[in-house]
């Protein structure tokens, strides 16, 4: 659904400098690459590692007009709420709008999900 309403989508991690951090984040988009294209969804870190999300505009087709950023975020801290979006005011263009959406944490599935999975290491005998 949220597809269709941009050209583009990037996951944004926080990143980090030792590169085993990176292999889950790779491995679900590589997941979601196997379901959507490739040309649709892309991976980006806020810092410590690459890529940036300059490093995604940089080799995004010219057209890719509007671009979603996605945060693989938990909750909205100060990055959030101040890093990433001074970052895109300033990635903004006449010709491209970068939208930062909620961040995954706030998804009720993705709630459910981490409390289903806490409640099982609390409840399992």
């Amino acid at each position: 659904m949220q597809l269709e309403q941009f050209d583009h989508i990037i996951l944004l991690a926080h990143g980090s400098s030792d590169p085993r951090w990176k292999v889950p984040f790779e491995q679900l988009l590589s997941r979601v690459t196997g379901v959507v294209s490739e040309d649709k969804v892309t991976l980006a870190y806020m810092e410590l590692c690459k890529p940036s999300i300059e490093d995604v505009l940089q080799i995004l087709p010219s057209e890719t007009a509007q671009i979603a950023v996605y945060p693989l975020f938990f909750a909205q801290g100060r990055h959030l709420r101040v890093d990433v979006p001074e970052q895109l005011a300033q990635l903004n263009t006449e010709h491209r709008t970068l939208t930062l959406l909620d961040p995954i944490g706030d998804d009720p599935e993705v709630v459910a999900a981490m409390e289903q999975a806490i409640l099982s290491k609390l409840t399992s005998e």
